[in-house]
């Protein structure tokens, strides 16, 4: 609460009507704002409708944004051409509230079902098309910006790495025609053109991009989206190596996001340390933050985040001497990836078998896993690349020339293949 009161002048030019809206805003509408325990808690809840929507008019935000879903309903069921003609031609649909809304379905849709998230961001595209002159020009140029990326960035996932490039050339096209924009939405595009670049393994732009993004991320107070940005920035100097660099940026990222307001976030940021951490065989380390990790994952983790997380315990327990426990922990994180239908994800928890069993000087086992993964493999859904390399593993094994720098390369070419789902 604030202690200093407005003067006598001050509220008497405000109860004639005498004083100017920016003063009001200025002067007076901070103090009533503290003063009132409700009146803070609803100016709360409108900043965080301003941070969800993206949108920086009050207005909009609260007032779209709680008449969106219903407004979204009109969509209807039926096919995907249906829907988008419907998109066309329901102009109650053309509000920025509903295209924001689509956006965020995007980003719920987009690893747990690809192909509906496409869908989806094409409806977004499709409406933001049509919004028109009751919105500032910037801020429709910057939803359709918007809407291009999360589409670009859905394709992505869905391996139509070209369609993804196309949609955004459109993003970048819309944000070079507006005015004075808002560097979170730029941040938000950026960051997710880092993620293209990383699957197409160009990856000084991906960094370049990312960097980037964490500046204009903090230039617009959004420190979760710097956050985000540094995770992205960890998994790229992973790819390129280096390990230890990405050791510390993940270390600054945990130490900037507060676990109460970003609890999925602050997790992720921890999982990837340990997961980095083990990736750099610095396994005592790894061990004792594992029970940190777990007691965080308690709190919203699916199915297969814990399979991933008991997968890098193994990895764990092999790099602390202790063989028998991974072997038991690999041979059933890949029953049950297998069971869930996550084929590459079972063959990368194959070939970690495959290098413990390598160490071991265990040949023919080696030769009746590999025989195992053909055959599993080349009735599931993995990409043609990696039954290539799948194959290249069961022709050293059966020639006996298999070693563990060939395992180590086959698995780093199969996470390039899988975007890194391990």
């Amino acid at each position: 609460m604030k202690d200093d009161h407005p003067s006598l002048e001050t509220l008497a030019r405000w109860l004639a009507g005498e004083m100017e809206h920016e003063r009001v805003l200025r002067e007076l509408a901070p103090h009533f704002l503290e003063s009132c325990p409700v009146c803070h808690a609803l100016r709360e809840e409108i900043d965080g409708l301003l941070k969800a929507s993206g949108h920086w008019d009050e207005t909009v935000a609260v007032l779209e944004s709680r008449e969106a879903p219903e407004l979204l309903a009109l969509l209807g069921e039926g096919t995907h051409a249906e829907r988008m003609r419907r998109a066309d031609e329901i102009e109650e649909l053309h509000t920025w509230g509903v295209c924001q809304l689509l956006i965020q379905k995007v980003r719920e849709l987009v690893f747990s079902d690809p192909v509906q998230a496409v869908e989806t961001a094409h409806l977004a595209v499709r409406l933001a098309g049509h919004l028109g002159d009751s919105y500032h020009p910037d801020w429709v140029l910057e939803l359709r910006a918007r809407s291009h990326a999360h589409l670009g960035n859905a394709r992505r996932v869905l391996g139509e790495l070209q369609a993804a490039e196309d949609s955004f050339l459109l993003a970048i096209e819309s944000l070079e025609k507006r005015g004075n924009g808002n560097p979170g939405v730029e941040a938000e595009i950026l960051s997710l053109k880092g993620s293209l670049r990383l699957d197409q393994r160009r990856l000084d732009e991906a960094l370049d991009l990312v960097v980037r993004a964490e500046a204009l991320y903090r230039e617009a107070g959004n420190p979760a989206g710097a956050a985000k940005a540094l995770l992205q920035k960890s998994k790229i100097l992973n790819q390129r190596g280096h390990v230890t660099e990405a050791i510390m940026v993940l270390q600054i990222a945990s130490s900037e996001i507060d676990p109460a307001r970003e609890p999925g976030l602050f997790a992720r940021a921890r999982q990837n340390l340990l997961f980095s951490l083990t990736l750099a065989s610095r396994f005592e380390e790894a061990a004792e933050l594992l029970p940190e990790v777990q007691t965080l994952y308690e709190a919203s983790a699916g199915t297969v985040d814990w399979l991933r997380l008991r997968w890098t315990e193994g990895n764990i327990v092999q790099g602390l001497g202790r063989p028998g426990e991974a072997e038991a922990a690999y041979r059933s994180i890949r029953r049950e990836f297998l069971g869930l239908g996550k084929g590459l994800d079972a063959a990368l928890v194959s070939l970690d078998l495959a290098y413990l069993l390598w160490e071991q000087g265990r040949t023919e086992e080696l030769k009746e896993l590999a025989g195992e993964m053909m055959v599993i493999f080349e009735s599931r859904e993995v990409h043609r690349e990696a039954l290539a390399s799948l194959l290249l593993f069961q022709q050293a094994c059966t020639e006996e020339r298999l070693t563990g720098e060939l395992i180590r390369e086959i698995a780093g070419q199969l996470r390039r293949e899988g975007k890194g789902s391990a």
